[in-house]
């Protein structure tokens, strides 16, 4: 009778002194936050405006002008404001190249091809975004403010030097997926509003214009 007593207090007063112990921490929560950085590039379409002033100083039509083209733009960004589905990047974006170019058909059946007009535009600058999601997919607002460069000529005329670069200010939005552990897929639409530049020597006036981009590839965290 002993033992099975003892066996019958051990198997109440046990469990109620562990239970008055300090319960045991739980396991930490996965952290779902977007990662502490991310890097991008993407190649990038840009819809470029004609302007009847360039048009004119070239001595084609705002129709000869080139639109679309392509382009490569790679940026990174680190997330020191990180909440549970929000946050707040600060990085820079350097848009290497952008081309678009356009020929001109032959004036008459079977005659020589006119002259190839081309635009190719580059920029750089830092950048602010607001991101909004999860560690493995999230879309994001952001919007720079730098310098760049922006011409349109002959192809085999180029335009002098510019004296200055233009202010390129930058706005949109995008998001990226993450496919794998470190690798995602981003799309991103952005526009660039490209100020205004004086003529110089052998380089005719640009006016202020805007400029779609759409633009896909890969970011890595």
């Amino acid at each position: 009778m002993i033992p099975a007593a003892l066996l019958f207090g051990a198997c109440v007063f046990l469990p109620m002194a562990a239970a008055a112990q300090d319960p045991t921490p739980p396991l930490d929560p996965i952290d779902d936050r977007i990662a502490p950085f991310v890097v991008d590039a993407r190649i990038t379409m840009p819809r470029f405006k004609g302007s009847a002033a360039v048009a004119q100083s070239l001595g084609v039509t705002e129709s000869d002008l080139p639109g679309r083209g392509l382009g490569l733009v790679v940026g990174g960004h680190v997330y020191p404001v990180r909440a549970r589905s929000l946050a707040l990047g600060i990085g820079a974006e350097l848009m290497l190249r952008s081309r678009a170019s356009k020929t001109i058909a032959p004036a008459i059946e079977d005659g020589p091809d006119g002259p190839t007009i081309v635009t190719r535009m580059t920029s750089i600058s830092p950048q602010v975004s607001l991101n909004f999601g999860r560690r493995n997919g999230y879309s994001y607002l952001t919007g720079g403010y730098g310098l760049g460069s922006f011409t349109t000529e002959l192809e085999d005329s180029p335009v002098g030097n510019a004296e200055t670069r233009p202010k390129i200010m930058n706005y949109g939005a995008g998001a990226r997926w993450f496919l794998r552990k470190h690798l995602a897929f981003a799309l991103d639409l952005r526009f660039y509003k490209i100020g205004a530049q004086e003529a110089a020597v052998e380089r005719p006036a640009y006016p202020a214009s805007t400029t779609m981009m759409f633009s896909a590839g890969i970011s890595s965290r």
